[in-house]
C-alpha cells in the first residue's frame, strides 16, 4: 500500500467501517472476487441507458424554471424516491439547483448534459420558489442538498441502505460521518474519500475510483466537490458504476462536520442565506453573488423566452 491513493483510500475505508461498527461474520471476499461479482452482475444487467427508469414508479412532476425542469417534491417525496432508486440499476444522479448553476449552464455544455441526464433536480435556491409561485405553479418545498442529508440518512439507516462520502477533506468527512453515526447508529458506511486537487484530470485515478465504487457498492454516494465538478463527476461515475444514487450536495458535509457554520435558520427561510455566505467568504463567494445579482434581470428574460419557446407557450 505504498501508493498515496491507496493509503488515503484505505484510511477513509477504515474510518467509515469503524464508524459503522460492523463485524464481518466470516472472511471478506477478496477485492478481485468482488470485482468479478460486480462484473457478472453488470453483464447480466446489460447496458444501462442514462436516466432509464426500470422501476414501477410514477414519473416525477416538474416545473420549468430558468430553463431547467425542477421536480416538484416535498422532502418526504424526495427521500422516498431516492431510497427506492438506491438499490436499482442504472446508477442515478440528483442535482440541487440554484442561480449559480443557471449562470454556469449558459456556457458549459458538459454541465448542461449533467442536467439533461439527471434523474432528479430539486430547487435549492429560493428564487426558484419565488418564480414558481409568481407564475401560479408553486413548488411544494425548497429541497436543498444540505437539508436533504439528515432525513435521507435517517431513511437509509432505517431501510438498510449503505453510504459513501466523497469530496471535501478527510477531516471534514470524518467529522460528518461521526455526527451521522451518532444520530443514526444503524447507518452503514461503505467508505469515505477526499480526492486530491485535479483528480478529475487523472485517468488512472478515475479508474481506481471506479474499481473502488464497484467493489464497495454503496447505495448512496454523497458528493461534495462544488459545482460543476461534482455534477460532472457524479454523472460520469453513475453511468459506469450502474448502481446506487449519486447526490451532489455542495457544502453539505462541510456544514455537518462543524468546520463551516451555516447561515441562521431565519436567513435560510427568507432567502438571504447567500448574503451570509458572501460575508463569510467574501473573496471567494462575494464576486459570485455579485454577478448573479447583476444578471438577475437577464436570467428572468431568459426564463420567459424559454417558456415561450416550449410547446404550449408561456403558461
Amino acid at each position: 500500500m505504498s501508493h498515496p491513493f491507496f493509503r488515503r483510500l484505505f484510511g477513509g475505508y477504515v474510518v467509515a467501517r469503524t464508524l459503522s461498527g460492523l463485524a464481518a461474520p466470516g472472511p471478506r471476499p477478496s477485492a478481485a472476487a468482488d470485482r468479478n461479482a460486480t462484473a457478472d452482475r453488470d453483464a447480466a444487467a446489460g447496458p444501462a441507458a442514462p436516466c432509464a427508469d426500470t422501476s414501477p414508479l410514477p414519473p416525477l412532476e416538474a416545473v420549468r424554471l430558468f430553463g431547467i425542469d425542477v421536480c416538484n417534491l416535498t422532502f418526504d417525496e424526495a427521500v422516498d424516491r431516492i431510497i427506492a432508486w438506491s438499490r436499482t440499476t442504472p446508477g442515478r444522479t440528483v442535482i440541487t439547483t440554484n442561480l449559480d448553476h443557471v449562470m454556469k449552464l449558459r456556457s458549459d455544455p458538459l454541465f448542461r448534459r449533467c442536467y439533461d441526464h439527471a434523474d432528479m433536480v430539486t430547487a435549492d435556491g429560493m428564487p426558484f420558489l419565488w418564480l414558481a409561485k409568481a407564475e401560479g405553479t408553486p413548488l411544494k418545498a425548497r429541497v436543498t442538498g444540505s437539508d436533504l442529508i439528515l432525513p435521507l440518512m435517517e431513511a437509509a439507516a432505517r431501510e438498510g441502505c449503505s453510504v459513501f462520502l466523497f469530496g471535501s477533506t478527510m477531516d471534514r468527512l470524518h467529522g460528518a460521518a461521526t455526527l451521522l453515526k451518532q444520530r443514526f447508529p444503524a447507518l452503514e458506511f461503505r467508505g469515505a474519500y477526499a480526492p486530491p486537487f485535479g483528480f478529475e484530470r487523472n485517468p488512472a485515478l478515475q479508474e481506481e475510483l471506479l474499481v473502488m465504487l464497484r467493489t464497495t457498492r454503496p447505495d448512496l454516494v454523497l458528493v461534495a466537490l462544488g459545482a460543476p465538478k461534482q455534477e460532472v463527476w457524479a454523472e460520469g461515475m453513475a453511468r459506469r458504476v450502474r448502481h446506487g444514487v449519486f447526490l451532489s450536495i455542495g457544502g453539505g458535509l462541510d456544514f455537518l462536520s462543524g468546520e463551516i457554520r451555516r447561515a441562521p435558520t431565519v436567513m435560510r427561510r427568507t432567502g438571504t442565506e447567500w448574503l451570509w455566505r458572501a460575508l463569510s467568504e467574501p473573496s471567494r463567494l462575494g464576486p459570485r453573488y455579485a454577478k448573479i445579482l447583476l444578471a438577475a434581470p437577464q436570467l428572468y428574460r431568459m426564463h420567459k423566452r424559454d417558456k415561450a419557446g416550449r410547446p404550449g407557450g408561456d403558461r
